[in-house]
């Protein structure tokens, strides 16, 4: 490594440790503080409370990293100018690209981590926050939800099954699908109900219909079906299903396509909106690059009240990045655009407008 990618790569890395540190400490004393009522009167065990907070780590990380990174990129350019080093590594013939190229590697391996975080570790962080929350942090019986919505089960028997909805006083479970592979994810049976009501020691399935395949995916034969009520083995127990339920926010890109899979088969609405949140998992990460690649042009202004102005400019830049990204989410979710363009217009768009305002410093 080059003397000067050192030097710029550990002037951007501790302030954007610094950063970190600072967002989620914010974040856990302002949210104790808006819950120590609660947990002073419940008496909640010290555990619970360790535990929510430790599994609230990823989730800050991935939602503060892009402030932590623009506000790291500030930081570092402005205090090169202010020593007029930009202006001497200039004069000494090192391209403007050449002097923020680590900050963009940087940038790129930081997404990459994100990446990982936001795949591997926010989406059981994400339950185990929920159901803390619902168990213990929720002040009153009534603020508890008494019905959940697609509630998906990844069983490790080759099963998946999947409801819209889950009655959690009456046990009751509307539009099923259930669907069984074998030890080669082969689709090997499929079963449908209306609904599956608890008899209080199995499952009562009603409106149900039978599909059998064979290895390549054809229909064996004519669907089973069956008007009356009719007991099929299901190992999950109601309370199993609060337990190993695995919403759309609470699975990795893996589950999420799967799923979305599935959903086309039953509903291509929700399987429209779902495929976004998809293709989001996968652009998300990159958000931090994005605005980077925003505020480097702004904060490597020469002048004092210019670079002021500019850092003002780019912050401003970067949140209405946040709003024409939610706008295409929206957008995609309503099957106004595809899916893909919504999950990746606002990062390609305001990626492309800070290139350009790199360019024009080199001019």
């Amino acid at each position: 490594m080059k003397i000067i990618d050192k030097y710029i790569t550990t002037g951007f890395v501790w302030p954007l440790l610094y950063c970190l540190i600072v967002f989620v400490f914010l974040y856990m004393v302002s949210d104790v503080l808006s819950r120590i009522d609660t947990l002073i009167k419940q008496d909640i065990p010290f555990d619970v409370i360790k535990n929510y907070y430790l599994s609230s780590f990823p989730v800050v990380i991935v939602q503060t990293a892009p402030f932590a990174m623009l506000l790291a990129t500030i930081f570092l350019l402005g205090n090169l100018n202010r020593h007029n080093e930009i202006i001497a590594l200039r004069a000494s013939g090192v391209d403007t690209l050449r002097i923020i190229s680590p900050l963009l590697l940087i940038g790129l391996a930081i997404s990459l981590g994100v990446f990982l975080i936001n795949d591997k570790l926010v989406p059981q962080a994400s339950v185990t926050m929920k159901m803390t929350d619902d168990l213990y942090f929720r002040k009153y019986k009534w603020e508890r939800n008494q019905q959940l919505e697609n509630i998906t089960i990844f069983g490790k028997d080759g099963r998946l099954f999947y409801a819209r909805t889950y009655d959690i006083k009456n046990k009751i479970l509307s539009d099923v699908v259930l669907l069984e592979h074998d030890k080669n994810q082969v689709l090997k049976r499929k079963i449908t109900a209306q609904r599956m009501e608890w008899t209080g020691d199995k499952w009562r399935f009603i409106g149900c219909d039978v599909f059998r395949f064979d290895k390549e995916g054809k229909t064996l034969g004519k669907p089973a079906i069956f008007r009356a009520p009719k007991i099929i083995q299901f190992n999950q127990k109601p309370d199993d299903l609060l337990k190993e339920q695995t919403q759309p926010e609470f699975m990795n890109y893996g589950q999420l396509k799967e799923y979305v899979h599935i959903l086309n088969l039953e509903s291509k609405s929700t399987a429209r909106k779902l495929l976004v949140d998809m293709y989001y998992k996968l652009s998300v990460p990159f958000t931090g690059l994005v605005i980077m690649l925003i505020g480097i042009p702004f904060a490597l202004k020469r002048t004092r009240t210019k670079a002021m102005g500019s850092i003002g400019m780019a912050l401003a830049i970067s949140i209405s990045y946040y709003v024409v990204n939610a706008m295409f989410l929206a957008l995609g979710k309503g099957g106004l655009v595809p899916p893909v363009v919504a999950a990746w217009a606002a990062n390609l768009g305001f990626a492309a407008f800070g290139i350009y305002l790199i360019a024009k410093l080199r001019t």
